[in-house]
């Protein structure tokens, strides 16, 4: 009996062996799957790579203004409005009454572009001259206005 015996006690710690065996497999197995899953969560690396310096980074949205561009689009502005005004003033349909509020913004743009044409330096010196002379117009209307020249 001892032999039957012996064989049944191998064969129970062989089962309990297995036993073990099985569960630390299942274990390396989780532990081999979670590390692998691990890894491709994690960022690679970054490869150090030289640069050369920066460069000017361009906009495209961006549209700077010169002093001369402003003054040209306000002189622009204010040629406009005296035209409109010149044409009321020949429309016998519209009273002076109605024109000395469209007098009162050119007399505003004019102040306006005389400040604008003040910044402007020598190598716009053609544009401050036709801007300058538009600007006498303007004042002068508003002058002939008020005094009353339009009433005959």
């Amino acid at each position: 009996m001892t032999n039957v015996n012996s064989i049944h006690e191998s064969a129970q710690s062989l089962a309990a062996l297995n036993t073990r065996i099985s569960k630390s497999q299942k274990t390396g197995a989780f532990e081999t799957a979670f590390t692998k899953a691990l890894d491709r969560t994690k960022t690679p690396e970054m490869e150090l790579t030289s640069t050369n310096a920066l460069r000017e980074i361009a906009s495209k949205g961006l549209d700077i203004m010169t002093s001369s561009d402003i003054v040209s689009g306000k002189t622009d502005k204010l040629l406009e409005m005296l035209d409109s005004y010149s044409s009321k003033l020949d429309d016998r349909n519209v009273s002076l009454k109605n024109i000395a509020p469209v007098l009162e913004k050119i007399k505003d743009q004019a102040g306006n572009l005389l400040k604008e044409t003040e910044r402007l330096t020598d190598a716009d010196a053609n544009l401050k001259k036709i801007a300058t002379q538009t600007i006498i117009t303007a004042q002068t209307e508003y002058l002939k206005f008020q005094r009353g020249d339009y009433l005959s």
